[in-house]
């Protein structure tokens, strides 16, 4: 059985992978590739952690200009427009496309071996030490987990109260 849901089935899918705590409660990994999985994990707990750091600074710096100065952040991005989101879309359309080298479905995403989240960008040079790889991997998915629901907490606080972070 499971250890964070004992009444359900210990999850096979999910040995072997970094953070693996045996949740699994829709069995994702047993429908989708489970390098799909990861990438999306991870994929969306980094822009979670960018998120809540963006959410608290734009409680304390504003750029110049009336469609910048909205006070909740959740208002903010109605008041910048569809175009500026769109363009963020599109760039990060485009980073993604160019990521995966053009593949961009779950089934051929990583056809080619690349590890889930790896870019190769590792100005530090900490993958040459595969015990600091292993430490850094389960921080990065286990602040990512946090993340996703620290933002979703933060959003769903500005859009009961109608104010961002409070900070008095």
């Amino acid at each position: 059985m499971s250890k964070s849901l004992p009444f359900l089935v210990k999850p096979k899918q999910l040995d072997g992978w970094v953070g693996n705590a045996e949740f699994d409660p829709f069995s994702l990994s047993e429908l989708l590739p489970m390098a799909f999985v990861r990438e999306s994990e991870l994929k969306h707990g980094r822009i979670a952690m960018l998120a809540v750091v963006g959410f608290v600074v734009s409680e304390l710096i504003h750029i110049p200009g009336e469609a910048y100065q909205a006070s909740n952040p959740v208002d903010a991005v109605n008041m910048v427009g569809a175009q500026p989101m769109l363009q963020i879309f599109a760039f990060c359309g485009f980073l993604e496309s160019v990521f995966h080298k053009g593949k961009m479905t779950m089934m051929d995403m990583h056809a080619d071996g690349q590890t889930p989240g790896d870019f190769g960008f590792d100005p530090l040079n900490v993958s040459k030490d595969p015990a600091k790889l292993a430490q850094y991997q389960l921080s990065e998915i286990k602040n990512g987990r946090l993340a996703m629901m620290a933002i979703s907490g933060l959003i769903h606080q500005s859009i009961i109260t109608g104010h961002g972070v409070p900070f008095n």
